[in-house]
């Protein structure tokens, strides 16, 4: 077989045999429910500087909706449930990203920041936990400065709630 013929062929079977990446779930076979308690704020008021008011429920509720777009686990009701994903709100922040000659703020960042564990819901024993979990998006400032705070806040718990049911599917 020519240099060429060989190389065409092994190129062939690097195409037909793809990439070996999956998106299969590293659960434990005997865990194949979830219980998504609703978010609890845990923000001492005295830092409560900039805040949106029932984040704690867009963010169960992003983080319910993105386990049935996923699949790995069915979300049902505590009593029936194999784990629960206890969460708490523990930072709502904004920093200044991007500055006009003048100093003043052109473009912030949103951090939504939460601590939570995953609990076997038949013995109480916390099977992990994130102190520190985070999801974050930007904004420009403008006129209607509310309304790109609230769009980067959606961005911001679409991207928390994501991270999140890839840490519960996916890092075993």
């Amino acid at each position: 077989m020519s240099m060429k013929k060989l190389f065409v062929f092994l190129m062939m079977i690097t195409l037909i045999s793809g990439c070996g990446y999956t998106r299969k779930s590293m659960l434990p076979d005997d865990i194949k429910t979830i219980y998504v308690e609703t978010v609890e704020n845990k923000i001492p008021p005295s830092e409560i500087i900039a805040y949106q008011v029932g984040l704690e429920m867009d963010i169960t509720n992003a983080v319910i909706r993105r386990l049935h777009r996923d699949g790995n686990l069915k979300v049902v009701s505590q009593d029936s449930a194999d784990v629960l994903l206890r969460t708490k709100l523990t930072g709502y922040e904004q920093e200044g990203v991007r500055f006009s000659r003048l100093e003043t703020v052109q473009e912030f960042r949103v951090f939504i920041v939460v601590s939570m564990e995953l609990i076997n819901n038949k013995t109480g024993e916390v099977i992990w936990a994130e102190p520190n979990f985070s999801g974050d998006s930007e904004y420009f400032v403008s006129h209607v400065r509310s309304i790109n705070r609230e769009d980067a806040s959606a961005k911001a718990i679409d991207r928390l709630a994501v991270n999140m049911v890839d840490r519960i599917v996916e890092d075993w």
